[in-house]
């Protein structure tokens, strides 16, 4: 047990230890910013809803609208299921075709030039057209939840661009993810550490923020 705390210890230290960057710094021509699962049904209402991750609907925002206008794409994927989907045998019922849960916040709708996108599954890389990005350097991802939808989608588009020999930045801002929590189930900080961990360690480049 004393390994395992001393473990952890190390991971909150990796990432209390990250820099933050500056906008300005990325090609903003050839940047996307892309926005996971921020709906009502996570962040608002309904079984699998949570304040933690309602409390980073604001400044996701006022990231959004300071530099969308600049930026090459904006995409927001969001859980949009019927109701035989099979995920929902693994999850809760949530997110439902035509429900308010599946709408993304109304904080962000007005992002401009915003692109929405439904999944029926937790990995939104299954739903793009990836010939559509293949001019972005710059992949910044947002959203939740730390542990799941954001983890498969950034580690399944670097193992993509790894597969196809393609060099590209995929960003994580540890201030615009975040996950839920549940005693003694689901520990939201400790997921949050052990996943941005295990994103580092599969070259993706988490940052504290990303300064406008």
């Amino acid at each position: 047990m004393e390994k395992i705390l001393e473990n952890y210890k190390s991971l909150l230290n990796n990432l209390e230890n990250l820099s933050s960057e500056n906008i300005h710094d990325y090609d903003l021509n050839k940047t996307g910013l892309f926005i996971v699962d921020m709906n009502n049904g996570f962040a608002k209402e309904g079984a699998l809803s949570s304040p933690r991750v309602e409390k980073i609907i604001k400044p996701m925002a006022n990231f959004a609208n300071a530099i969308a206008s600049k930026l090459h794409t904006v995409v927001a994927f969001t859980d949009t299921h019927d109701e035989d989907a099979v995920e929902l045998k693994s999850y809760p019922t949530h997110c439902l075709r035509g429900d308010k849960e599946s709408q993304v916040v109304d904080e962000l709708l007005h992002i401009e030039n915003i692109k929405i996108l439904e999944k029926n599954s937790t990995n939104g890389f299954f739903v793009m057209d990836m010939e559509k990005y293949k001019d972005l350097d710059n992949f910044i991802v947002v959203g939740c939840c730390t542990d799941i939808c954001v983890y498969q989608f950034v580690l399944t588009l670097k193992t993509y661009f790894n597969q196809n020999n393609m060099d590209k930045n995929i960003i994580v801002p540890m201030n615009l993810v975040e996950t839920y929590d549940i005693d003694n189930i689901h520990s939201g900080d400790m997921l949050n550490t052990v996943f941005l961990n295990s994103m580092i360690q599969n070259g993706i480049k988490v940052v504290k923020e990303i300064l406008i």
